[in-house]
């Protein structure tokens, strides 16, 4: 029973009032507000894609220019990703089961690239006869997904749109890379398609690689639609290439005494040349894995010249703390070499995470300019090589180079 005391008139008025007190307090959320005061999922989207606007405006002035399909909103700049929501998901899809369907059926896409804007393009029309991915229910919910070989990571990857219920899908996408031209030669573009499955249960249904260094970007024949045949994936790991580990800013230049001027390259004999110097210029670093829980690595680059003899002329950059995109500007001198030498020499370059113990540095990737040893791809091989002529070709004159590295540590030297 109620004490008959509290059993006044204002009783119910203050009953009243504890129920809003009550209402408001932290046991009893005011969900409300809360919802006022959170950005919703749309807006942190709203807002990284307006943060993207204006670093691809500082980057890239001329971006304006490109005229792209109404879907054409996937732009990586400096290794960070903007854009479509198919990008901001495709990370998450690698996971899952994963079948293989008999390959049929060809892609219709079209590459292009825009110089102004240091862009890659990819324009994907669409697919005809494809398998299906799902045989007993005669099912296919085809899309594209496409890498820039060798960088195999989430960052490389680009998607479109799933289409259901066809084996004869129309995408009507383009899918773009924030890529310098000079990069382009060590890539290879791979577009393979895939049926999405329940489950994230994923069927591959054919694939084209397509070696970048053969392409004539210049040439308009090359920017029209084409068919192209899907094929099996091939059965040697990755095709032989290495992991992508980020990429490597440096320029070089072979230095040539003033009275040596008018020397030209000649070959391998060494009458007559000159000692000269070798330098290269570390400029910088991006999309560096980070390898550390505490966050950004301290980073250095190491240099090793081979020459013809076994001999090793080793270098050593200073240490930059916690920068995802350290920026050196320190300069390797290597000095009294020929050319005849350096001809038959190889210089690794590779970047390091420097630990509290030196003895445990931990290899952040590597990467080779010179004709002495192999890469373990020969597309990469033979581009390090034609690096290394222009260089020796074009005495005093600096050659800027984006290296791309890669993480296999036992075939450098440091």
């Amino acid at each position: 029973m109620a004490d008959r005391s509290l059993l006044t008139t204002d009783y119910g008025q203050h009953m009243e009032r504890r129920r809003q007190r009550r209402s408001q307090s932290d046991t009893a959320i005011n969900i409300t507000s809360r919802m006022k005061s959170t950005p919703s999922l749309q807006e942190l989207i709203t807002g990284a894609h307006n943060d993207s606007d204006i670093l691809t405006k500082r980057n890239c002035k001329e971006e304006d220019d490109i005229t792209t399909s109404p879907t054409s909103d996937t732009v990586f700049c400096d290794g960070r990703k903007y854009g479509s929501l198919y990008s901001l998901n495709s990370t998450c899809t690698e996971s899952g089961n994963f079948g293989k369907a008999n390959v049929t059926g060809e892609i219709e896409f079209a590459i292009r690239y825009i110089f102004k804007a240091c862009i890659l393009e990819i324009c994907i029309k669409g697919c005809k006869n494809l398998a299906y991915g799902d045989e007993k229910k005669k099912k296919c919910n085809p899309y594209v997904k496409v890498y820039l070989l060798p960088d195999k990571s989430p960052r490389s990857k680009r998607k479109t749109a799933v289409k259901k219920s066809t084996v004869d899908p129309e995408f009507d996408e383009s899918l773009k890379y924030k890529i310098d031209y000079s990069q382009l030669g060590s890539r290879q573009l791979q577009v393979s398609v895939w049926h999405a499955g329940a489950l994230k249960y994923r069927v591959f249904l054919g694939e084209v690689v397509i070696p970048l260094a053969e392409w004539d970007f210049e040439e308009n024949s090359m920017q029209l639609f084409n068919w192209y045949q899907l094929r099996p994936k091939l059965e040697k790991p990755e095709d032989d290439l290495i992991q992508y580990s980020g990429e490597l800013l440096v320029s070089a230049r072979l230095s040539v005494p003033a009275q040596y001027k008018n020397f030209q390259f000649e070959g391998k004999k060494d009458q007559g040349a000159p000692k000269c110097q070798l330098q290269v210029m570390i400029f910088g670093a991006k999309n560096l894995p980070v390898l550390r829980s505490a966050g950004m690595p301290n980073s250095f680059v190491k240099g090793c010249l081979i020459l013809p003899d076994q001999a090793e002329v080793k270098r050593k950059s200073p240490v930059l703390k916690k920068e995802a995109c350290p920026q050196w500007k320190h300069l390797f001198v290597f000095d009294g070499v020929t050319p005849a030498q350096l001809q038959q020499s190889c210089l690794h370059l590779t970047v390091w995470d420097q630990s509290a113990f030196s003895s445990s540095d931990q290899f952040l990737g590597g990467a080779k300019l010179g004709a002495k040893e192999s890469l373990g791809c020969a597309d990469l091989a033979s581009q390090a090589v034609l690096q290394w002529l222009e260089v020796l070709r074009s005495p005093n004159t600096w050659m800027d180079f984006t290296l791309v590295l890669h993480s296999n540590k036992e075939n450098f030297k440091s």
